[in-house]
Order: structure tokens, then sequence, then C-alpha cells
């Protein structure tokens, strides 16, 4: 999986069957930008604005960030309350609508190349 266009539909279709199995009016993600420690969210499924759209999420950061760094799923149940995440990202969540969320890093052959939320 990599930053071309292949890599986005790959991600594209997995946001795709994720919501349509699921029923979640929502999903989103990107890849990681090769060697920059952060992922652009750039596949966007049942948003209401594009306040997502393009954002820079750097390992570590926020709940997706999180989620990179430890090449683990990460979730809450509240983004803008939860202590267990950074909160760099807060202004495009609220603008979203979202509360809880989930990312769940996509890891190929031991390291993180995107993540889905």
């Amino acid at each position: 999986m990599t930053a071309d266009g292949s890599g986005a539909a790959e991600i594209r279709g997995a946001l795709v069957r994720l919501r349509h199995a699921t029923g979640l009016p929502v999903a989103f993600g990107g890849l990681v930008e090769p060697g920059r420690p952060r992922v652009r969210i750039s596949e966007l499924t049942g948003t209401s604005t594009l306040a997502l759209s393009a954002l820079a999420v750097v390992s570590g950061n926020g709940l997706g960030g999180r989620a990179v760094a430890l090449a683990r799923p990460c979730a809450v149940t509240d983004y803008s309350l939860s202590r267990q995440i950074s909160h760099e990202y807060d202004g495009p969540v609220a603008a979203e609508g979202l509360r809880s969320i989930l990312a769940v890093p996509v890891v190929v052959r031991r390291r993180c190349r995107g993540v889905l939320y």
C-alpha cells in the first residue's frame, strides 16, 4: 500500500465496505505520508462537512495518531472529553459532530501504512 492512487483506492474501498458491513454513518481515513510521521486524511464517506479533509494527523497526536504510534486500535467514547488522547484535532472533529470514534491502523509487514476511523 503506497501513498499513490492505488493506496487511496484501497483505503476508499475499505471505508465503503466498513460502512456497508457495520451501518456506521461516517467513516474516513488516509495513508501515512512517505518519509513523514503523519497520516493525511484523504478519504471521507458519510461526512457532512469537509472539516476532516486533508487533515494531517501526526503520529502520537489525537486518536488516530495514537493508533498509528501504538500500531493498534484505539477508541474513545467521547472525543472532546477523553483524557486518553491529546486534543490537537478537536476543532475538525467537533465540526463534523463526531463523539465516539474508533481508529484502526492499517499495518502491512509490521509497518503502519494508514488509519481507518
